[in-house]
């Protein structure tokens, strides 16, 4: 089945979706169709590639068009991964293929490493591995037989490491709260309590060598959810123009938000030729990319729902879900209000 197929067939699914269904069975699909592929054919020249994938289903359902960005950032830690042994290069081709799923256990760590929060999960070398206690309260597209990337503090040290963990019978999830949107985006909480991680597992021994090429990566990622949410709005908008003898023209232009719009594709394209610059510049500039996205997807959102008016304020609405879904691009790590702690430091 093709790509196009599939998200026609996510399209009948996005109100089942909102409301709790996690959609293994679409996501599945789009890696049989190749869409998780682009760091597997193209290496880091795939990025750009890989945002465009995520944008596309995201304008169909940003939820999920977030477990597509989820199983990305496992990819791209794979791809990065100091220690590339056999196992590692084999699960970086299946995740790639959608052979498995999993996503990303970095909102912790990137908010410790600002002060924001102290680290959750702490490791103690042992003879076969790294030994792992702690809680992740909420990690993304996940299950059993799941996997995710996490940094983990090291005991007794300033190191840190990534490493790669799967949700096996010793890593204990469970489902502790409801959220107003992306309830189907299989977020659960994971207890670890001694849960070893095996040598081959480590994918990055020292992360603070590797940070500045990783991180920057994964937000400029993020940006493929919010522009996928932005040209939903667009569209909805244009559709609705000449709505009721025309009363939406007393609103805001339209032309204003997709010159904006371009121009953050522009600049999207532009960091991603690059992203292993490793610079702070380099890394200022993908928190930039990812402020002006919020900013656009909100505020559109907001003009959405005004241009539908009562349609956009019943229940299960595009525009009502639109909303909620740009909140969330703002509060997803990096936050808006985290970003803007970095910046202004």
């Amino acid at each position: 089945m093709g790509v196009e197929n599939i998200l026609e067939s996510l399209s009948n699914k996005v109100v089942e979706i909102h409301k709790g269904h996690y959609p293994k069975d679409i996501l599945l699909d789009l890696g049989k169709a190749g869409l998780y592929q682009p760091f597997l054919k193209n290496g880091e020249n795939g990025l750009f590639q890989a945002i465009g994938n995520i944008a596309k289903v995201s304008q169909i359902c940003g939820n999920t068009g977030f477990c597509v960005w989820c199983q990305n950032a496992l990819i791209w830690y794979l791809f990065n991964a100091k220690n590339k042994n056999e196992r590692i290069k084999e699960l970086f081709k299946k995740a790639s293929n959608g052979e498995i799923l999993g996503g990303t256990g970095l909102s912790n760590p990137m908010k410790a490493f600002v002060g924001i929060e102290k680290h959750k999960i702490k490791g103690k070398k042992v003879s076969n591995g790294i030994a792992l206690s702690g809680t992740l309260p909420w990690v993304s597209n996940i299950e059993k037989g799941h996997y995710f990337g996490a940094i983990v503090e090291m005991e007794y040290s300033s190191e840190f490491s990534l490493v790669l963990i799967e949700c096996n019978e010793n890593a204990k999830l469970s489902h502790s709260v409801s959220f107003c949107a992306l309830e189907g985006s299989g977020t659960l909480a994971v207890c670890l309590d001694n849960y070893i991680v095996p040598s081959e597992d480590i994918l990055v021994p020292d992360f603070k060598e590797s940070l500045l090429e990783i991180i920057p990566a994964f937000v400029i990622l993020q940006g493929g959810i919010a522009l996928g949410l932005i040209d939903s709005a667009i569209e909805n908008c244009t559709k609705n123009l000449n709505i009721k003898g025309g009363i939406n023209s007393y609103l805001s232009s339209l032309d204003d938000f997709v010159e904006r719009r371009n121009n953050l594709v522009e600049r999207t394209q532009n960091l991603a030729k690059t992203p292993y610059l490793k610079t702070k510049e380099y890394f200022r500039s993908a928190l930039e990319l990812k402020k002006d996205f919020i900013d656009l997807a909100l505020e559109l959102a907001n003009q959405n729902m005004l241009f539908l008016g009562t349609k956009g304020y019943l229940q299960d609405s595009l525009a009502s879900k639109l909303l909620l879904e740009s909140y969330f691009v703002a509060i997803v790590t990096p936050s808006l209000k985290h970003i803007n702690k970095i910046l202004q430091s």
